[in-house]
Formats: C-alpha cells, structure tokens, sequence
C-alpha cells in the first residue's frame, strides 16, 4: 500500500514538473505586445498643402516607413525623405556611422518600431 501512495505521488511531482516548463519565459512575458510599438521622436515637421513636408526649412517630398532586420528582430523606421528608394540599409548605416554634416539631411527619422 505504501509503495503504491509513494508512487501515485512521484508520478504527481513528476507531472507537475513537465507542466512547470509549459509556461512563458521571463523574456517572452516581457516581449508580448511591445514588438509593434511605435517610438515617436519628438520631431516638429508640417504637412504642406501640397503634401510634402517641411522640417527645419528643408522641404521633403516623402514621408515612408521603411523596414528590416537589426540584430535579431524587426524593426522600422518612418521617415521624411526627397528619394522614394531610400532603404533601410541606407538608415540604419548612417545612423550607426553618426557622422556630422553641415548640409541638408538626406532624411529625418520620425519615429520606430
């Protein structure tokens, strides 16, 4: 009789730590729902009339989202840009090399995701 009761209850634990690792990590919980939320920068732009865009003086005639693979997720950018092909290569090289200029930005970031 003891031998059965001493095994229904290893059989339980057992179980019980099979469903322990069923469950969400750490690092999922904190991941869940925030993949697709959007980091606004605080970038004072107009919406022209004509439906371009104005930023510091610099008139920009497309405002495009452009998106790709940094490290190991996904991620996008929307920007204001004058060249419709503009890449996120091309984004995400210049904002790593951080280079300093004095003319008119190719692009201005808005915001990520």
């Amino acid at each position: 009789m003891k031998n059965k009761i001493y095994i229904a209850f290893m059989l339980g634990l057992i179980g019980m730590g099979t469903l322990y690792g069923c469950g969400y990590s750490s690092y999922e919980e904190s991941t869940i729902g925030t993949e697709s939320t959007f980091e606004e920068l605080d970038v004072d732009y107009t919406t022209n009339d004509d439906g371009t865009y104005t930023y510091k003086d610099n008139i920009y005639k497309y405002k495009i989202e452009v998106s790709g693979i940094e490290g190991e997720s996904q991620a996008a950018f929307i920007i204001l840009t004058n060249d419709e092909e503009t890449s996120f290569e091309d984004i995400s090289y210049s904002l790593k090399k951080a280079e300093a200029s004095t003319g008119i930005p190719e692009f201005v970031v808005l915001g990520w995701y």
